[in-house]
């Protein structure tokens, strides 16, 4: 049987907003970003980890692990509008001129404390049994048809019906954790990601699922962090 090459990218680029140097930050006794590279190495399942990074600081950081930034990735697809189907394009392509191929391209998130080897694990099963995309989802804390929005502190776009619907209320719905996404490189040269495709999930728990952007975020993660490491 042929051995699957899998190559892992981190994205990771500089000039985060709402949180400095988000990618880096200690988070307790240790820069963020260390979290999955570690759990993504004891894992033993990826021939190449690549953090894709415009910045030499956190190119710096993470050397302390171990070379993970063969090349740095130019400051133009480092913006905010640059997809993830750009990046992945740009660091295959420089992997290709030296002569290295893959079978299948993983994303996890450089903001991913909470990860452990049993979700990449998880994955892999899943990969190899569908050979379609995988990505990691979690459940809403709450069902999704009791939602409405809120206009200067009124309820507006509230579904009655759908809020007083005890069968709707008991579907379980899911969103994008945001932390793992999978792919064939096969699926990855010939179309863009799209989620109305056959994707297949890996359930994520919610204590174990915040994709943070804000410094409410932060906090939350260190909460279930320290509760994942009492448990």
């Amino acid at each position: 049987m042929k051995k699957i090459k899998r190559l892992l990218i981190i994205p990771a680029r500089s000039g985060s907003k709402r949180i400095k140097n988000k990618n880096i930050k200690n988070f307790f006794d240790k820069p963020i970003i260390h979290y999955p590279l570690k759990v993504a190495l004891k894992s033993n399942i990826f021939n190449k980890i690549h953090v894709s990074t415009d910045s030499k600081r956190i190119q710096k950081t993470v050397q302390i692990i171990g070379n993970f930034v063969d090349f740095l990735r130019p400051k133009n697809l480092s913006k905010d509008e640059t997809s993830l189907k750009t990046v992945i394009n740009y660091v295959l392509n420089n992997y290709e001129k030296r002569g290295l191929r893959f079978d299948e391209v993983w994303i996890i998130l450089p903001c991913s404390p909470l990860l452990r080897i049993t979700d990449i694990k998880g994955c892999e099963r899943l990969i190899k049994k569908y050979k379609k995309p995988i990505i990691a989802v979690s459940p809403y804390p709450a069902p999704i048809s009791w939602s409405f929005q809120i206009k200067k502190n009124l309820i507006f776009n509230a579904n009655e019906k759908k809020i007083r619907d005890k069968k709707l209320s008991k579907i379980s719905s899911f969103y994008d954790s945001g932390q793992i996404y999978c792919f064939p490189i096969e699926y990855l040269k010939k179309r863009k990601f799209n989620f109305n495709e056959k994707i297949y999930t890996y359930k994520l728990p919610l204590e174990r699922s915040v994709d943070i952007d804000t410094k409410a975020d932060w906090n939350f993660a260190k909460i279930l962090f320290r509760g994942l490491s009492k448990s």
